[in-house]
């Protein structure tokens, strides 16, 4: 018998009320929706500061760095000689296209994120979880890479023959010779955490929940965002292509885990 049937009269008397004090204290209370998301909220800010440290800490390993960049272009050898150096000799020489290029990598990363966020939020149910747990375990992952795997960018490798096209534009912008850090503060960055790219990374996670968004233009945006992203990052020299793949690797065994864990609980609770 439920509350509801109670209330209609299925009983009469201290026994009804009894019965109903009863029934509310049996039923199990589950978090409200804004309670879930304060803890959210504040597991993101602990990422966050984590995410902050982590990379800050392992800036002092210049010569691991190095060493890494070093054998990342050998064995992109090819790639670097017909496609990475091209493009990145190409940017930099056309000022038009380089100035909104560096304002893309260092805006949207920090921008699109958030708002794509929020949206699934807004949706709510298996798109949000789905995309706030994808977020959270793919940072993780590269938070783990940094910190045992430094690697500098290809911009930073000395006679790879790379142009640091956003050092070179920097009088167009807020940031300095320290990637995408406004000027002044390039010291508390750590320019040596290349590998995994989040900013590929992250703009493939974006991507993947757009495609869940009701609305064509979501659609269109999950497809140009991540794109333009490869394109920017290896053109501005700020990453190898294997970061790139990295970064994607990052977030796509991420989403494995949480959707095989939805899984899992499903089966169990069918069985």
């Amino acid at each position: 018998m439920t509350l509801r049937d109670l209330a209609a009269g299925g009983m009469d008397g201290p026994d009804a009320a009894s019965t109903v004090r009863s029934a509310a204290v049996a039923r199990p209370r589950t978090p409200g929706r804004w309670t879930i998301t304060l803890l959210e909220a504040g597991a993101l800010l602990v990422l966050a500061v984590a995410y902050t440290l982590i990379r800050a800490a392992q800036g002092e390993d210049v010569a691991g760095a190095l060493t890494h960049s070093r054998a990342i272009a050998d064995l992109e050898h090819w790639l670097i000689q017909h496609l990475e150096r091209p493009a990145n000799s190409w940017l930099a020489s056309v000022p038009a296209i380089a100035v909104p290029a560096c304002y893309f990598y260092a805006v949207f990363h920090y921008a699109a994120t958030p708002l794509v966020l929020y949206r699934s939020w807004r949706l709510g149910g298996w798109v949000h979880q789905r995309g706030y747990w994808t977020l959270i375990i793919a940072s993780a992952i590269a938070l783990v890479i940094y910190a045992r795997f430094p690697v500098a960018p290809p911009r930073l490798l000395p006679d790879l023959g790379m142009v640091d096209v956003m050092r070179a534009y920097a009088d167009y912008g807020w940031w300095g010779d320290a990637a995408s850090a406004p000027r002044g503060i390039g010291d508390a960055t750590n320019q040596y955490a290349a590998m995994p790219s989040l900013h590929f990374g992250w703009s493939l996670w974006c991507a993947i929940q757009m495609w869940s968004f009701p609305g064509t233009w979501w659609r269109v945006a999950a497809v140009v965002y991540p794109t333009v992203q490869v394109l920017v990052v290896i053109a501005t020299a700020n990453h190898y292509l294997l970061d790139v793949v990295a970064g994607g690797l990052c977030v796509l065994v991420a989403m494995g885990l949480v959707v095989g864990f939805r899984r899992l609980r499903s089966r169990r609770a069918q069985a």
